[in-house]
């Protein structure tokens, strides 16, 4: 773990609940710069409610979480806490940004004005500036050939490859993957989790909720493992894989790992 950076996210005794269900539960996690951190878990484990949080797609209902010192705080019963996560949630998403399962590029415009479109909107960028940083982001992709092309002429793999280039376009701290690679088919899976490993290599702070053990395995400084919307481990690959503590974890990994 790299318990020597700064921390640039703490996330403290949250939960989420949609009326009487509590899909979170007491999460408390710390993020350290340039930490990959993969999230695992049986689907309704609550791994995507947690990463929608982390940027305010979904509201707390309590705790707190905490990026460069800035604060989201629970909202049940609080309207003035609602209030404060409004303007906090504009600034923390100039630092967080997040890929999707479903690309969700917008189909109407070509993949350079889809990149382009939050740097020149949102922070209201030279427009000749932005065009040279997506062209140079497309290239590290191997995708700048398809600029002028629309959405609906690219494979699944190269739209996710998109969608992480208009990440990246945003100059972003922190990167919240969902499940990036559970909507392509096998043949394109390699070429997303190739650009996500060069991403780490670089040292961008990730966290990504994945089915994809290997990469997890090979990518991730810390594998966390939920269930039923709490944190039942939370370690090394090696420590979680290999030598999970928990009984539930222990049963989900010698399914899926052979172990």
């Amino acid at each position: 773990m790299k318990n020597d950076a700064k921390i640039v996210m703490s996330v403290k005794n949250l939960s989420k609940k949609y009326g009487d269900n509590e899909v979170l539960k007491k999460i408390d996690m710390e993020v350290h710069e340039g930490e990959v951190i993969s999230i695992v878990g049986p689907s309704g484990s609550g791994k995507s409610t947690f990463l929608r949080c982390l940027n305010h797609l979904e509201h707390l209902s309590g705790g707190e979480i905490m990026v460069n010192n800035i604060p989201l705080l629970g909202e049940d019963g609080s309207h003035a806490n609602a209030k404060k996560n409004e303007k906090a949630a504009k600034e923390i998403c100039k630092s967080v940004g997040m890929v999707f399962q479903q690309f969700n590029l917008w189909p109407h415009k070509t993949v350079l004005e889809n990149i382009i479109e939050g740097p020149v909107q949102v922070k209201k960028e030279n427009k000749k500036e932005a065009i040279k940083q997506a062209e140079r982001l497309l290239e590290k992709v191997g995708m700048l050939e398809k600029k002028n092309a629309y959405p609906a002429q690219l494979s699944g793999g190269q739209q996710q490859r998109i969608a992480i280039v208009r990440t990246l376009a945003m100059n972003p701290e922190i990167i919240l993957f969902d499940e990036p690679t559970s909507a392509l088919d096998p043949e394109y899976v390699g070429e997303v989790l190739s650009v996500m490993k060069d991403l780490a290599k670089e040292g961008m702070t990730m966290i990504v909720v994945t089915h994809e053990m290997g990469f997890a395995a090979e990518v991730g400084d810390r594998v966390i493992f939920m269930d039923g919307g709490y944190i039942m481990e939370d370690g090394t690959p090696q420590e979680v894989f290999k030598h999970p503590k928990t009984e539930r974890a222990q049963v989900f990994f010698s399914k899926i790992l052979n172990v």
